[in-house]
């Protein structure tokens, strides 16, 4: 699979998130206290995009109907979501952010 880079990693300080559009993917790139994530943007409960909510440690909730996921896993950490989150492979490379599709 390719590797590309979605972001300086200066773009983005850590405890944020933001929206980040590879190949036609919208992806959310969130910058933890131990590093970078990223995982698909689009909640898998109601199709809202999750940069649009808030983020609080590494906990996305959804604006829409609040429903929470976890940002290292994908994993749905509560109701209403049930399906996980695709998650992307992140490596930092001289101050970049990349991403294996």
């Amino acid at each position: 699979m390719p590797w590309k880079r979605i972001a300086g990693t200066d773009e983005i300080g850590v405890g944020e998130m933001k929206q980040v559009i590879v190949d036609g993917a919208e992806l959310a790139l969130y910058h933890l206290d131990d590093g970078f994530y990223v995982t698909s943007d689009i909640c898998t409960h109601r199709k809202q995009y999750l940069t649009d909510g808030s983020l609080a440690g590494h906990i996305v909730a959804c604006p829409r109907h609040g429903g929470t996921f976890d940002v290292k896993t994908g994993a749905p950490a509560s109701s209403p979501c049930v399906i996980p989150l695709q998650t992307y492979p992140v490596e930092i490379r001289q101050e970049e952010v990349w991403i294996e599709l």
